[in-house]
């Protein structure tokens, strides 16, 4: 059998330790999720945004007269610059939301003349905020093409005015609040995946903290990151059925290829978070007494997930292959009437503040540049001909 190590090199750096970090941990072989310590299930079910935020940022929940504190300052920053504003209004219509959201990030950097000054952390911790603040806001000019969008208005929550960003409607809604704010605790860090390593590998060169984020919201646009969701819900679509799942199923392994929503690569068992989606959150919304109104077209998507999770779990639950957060994530969203092309920068408004967590903590560390080594298997010197 040849090795890695017959091989010379680690293909994607697969369980390769690259840094030591204190944020977050996963036991796979468990189903374990934890951020500082704690469970990701029991921050979702009882803290905030802005309790989380404060957590992954400063290392520790914070009191109340603290999370009061962080509140407002995420409220109070959420706003842009009217140059800017104006810029995301009128970008190309069919440019996908993530790729906006990518461009306005370095944007915004234009309004922070001081941005690559990083020595000291305590700056470096409120420009962080100041991102995540404006983030949601990027969203919702993007959206309305309104370069005004939110301005004058009152919010009760940073998930409040996130959601608003995505759908007013829903944002009147506390019930959805709510779910929303718990979806985004579920996303906010997940170790060291995709674009967490690009926060990383970008912010070791001392790069400004929006260059990295930037960097991080290129990664996660990938369907083999965060646009998997998004492409769950096609795939629901596609299947059309509950009936239609079995030769579906089928099909796509005659074929070799990929069942969108399952598996994960470190996961042996059952994400933690699609678990919480699945149990606490789901049936919120998928219940006769629900708060508001669910269509007979997003009740027959969700009949097809759960027939799609009963299969997949007899064909490949042995394997250690079960739904993943993206299997589900979709559907919640897809309940608040957000446009599926917008899933994934909701991915983004959770995750950034574990992007920002690690960037503060690869600055506070003195992590070396990344330079990794490759293995050259290209022609030997050659000459040019004359």
């Amino acid at each position: 059998m040849v090795t890695l190590l017959d091989k010379g090199y680690f293909p994607g750096l697969k369980g390769i330790p690259i840094v030591e970090s204190k944020i977050s941990n996963i036991d796979g072989e468990k189903g374990i999720l934890t951020f500082r310590g704690y469970p990701v299930e029991e921050l979702a079910k009882h803290c905030s945004y802005e309790d989380v935020c404060y957590l992954l940022l400063k290392e520790d929940l914070p009191t109340e007269d603290e999370r009061t504190e962080l509140r407002k300052e995420l409220l109070k920053y959420k706003d842009v610059d009217i140059n800017i504003a104006n810029s995301i209004a009128h970008m190309d219509r069919n440019l996908h939301p993530m790729y906006m959201l990518s461009i306005s990030v370095l944007l915004l950097q234009g309004s922070d003349s001081t941005s690559f000054n990083i020595k000291n952390q305590e700056e470096n911790i409120q420009r962080a905020i100041r991102l995540i603040a404006k983030l949601p806001t990027l969203i919702g000019i993007y959206r309305t093409k309104d370069p005004d969008f939110a301005q004058g208005k009152e919010f009760d929550s940073f998930a409040h005015y996130a959601l608003y960003c995505l759908d007013e409607q829903s944002a009147k809604n506390q019930d959805l609040v709510n779910i929303f704010e718990q979806l985004l605790i579920l996303h906010a860090d997940h170790t060291i995946n995709n674009s967490t390593f690009s926060v990383r590998a970008v912010g070791s060169s001392h790069a400004s903290i929006f260059a990295s984020i930037s960097s991080a919201i290129n990664s996660l646009s990938g369907p083999l990151h965060g646009g998997a969701n998004e492409k769950v819900i096609s795939m629901l679509e596609e299947i059309k059925s509950p009936e239609n799942i079995e030769a579906y199923i089928e099909s796509k392994i005659s074929e070799g290829e990929k069942i969108m929503g399952l598996g994960h690569r470190v996961y042996k068992t059952y994400d933690p978070r699609g678990v919480y989606f699945k149990k606490e959150l789901l049936p919120k919304i998928f219940n006769e007494d629900n708060p508001f109104k669910i269509d007979k077209h997003l009740d027959n998507l969700y009949n097809i997930a759960q027939g799609v999770e009963e299969v997949a779990l007899k064909r490949f639950g042995n394997k250690g292959i079960y739904p993943n957060v993206d299997f589900w994530s979709g559907l919640i969203l897809k309940a608040m009437n957000i446009e599926p092309n917008y899933f994934t920068t909701i991915f983004a408004l959770g995750r950034i503040m574990g992007w920002a967590a690690h960037w503060l903590e690869n600055i506070e560390s003195k992590n070396a540049i990344f330079r990794p080594k490759q293995l050259y298997k290209g022609l030997d010197i050659r000459h040019i001909d004359k």
